[in-house]
């Protein structure tokens, strides 16, 4: 992956892992050290030969969900 994985912006932890989300369908980006998560990626699986690139896509997309913060206008403040 070519992007910088941001850190957590809870406490701040670097270590960031790729977990199951609410179905085999779904990815989540999740904080090794507080466990913060983003909401779940969806990739639609066609047949078993896409796995390997279903699995790649959806690992860029969550680490993207990861990276991705709300804006000052987005929080409110």
């Amino acid at each position: 992956m070519s992007e910088t994985i941001k850190p957590c912006p809870f406490c701040g932890e670097t270590d960031v892992l790729i977990g199951e989300g609410s179905t085999f369908r779904w990815r989540v980006a999740r904080c090794g050290n507080c466990d913060a998560q983003t909401g779940d990626v969806r990739i639609p699986v066609i047949g078993k030969d896409y796995l390997e690139q279903w699995e790649r896509v959806i690992k860029n997309l969550a680490m993207a969900e990861w990276n991705t913060r709300a804006t000052q206008q987005e929080s409110g403040k």
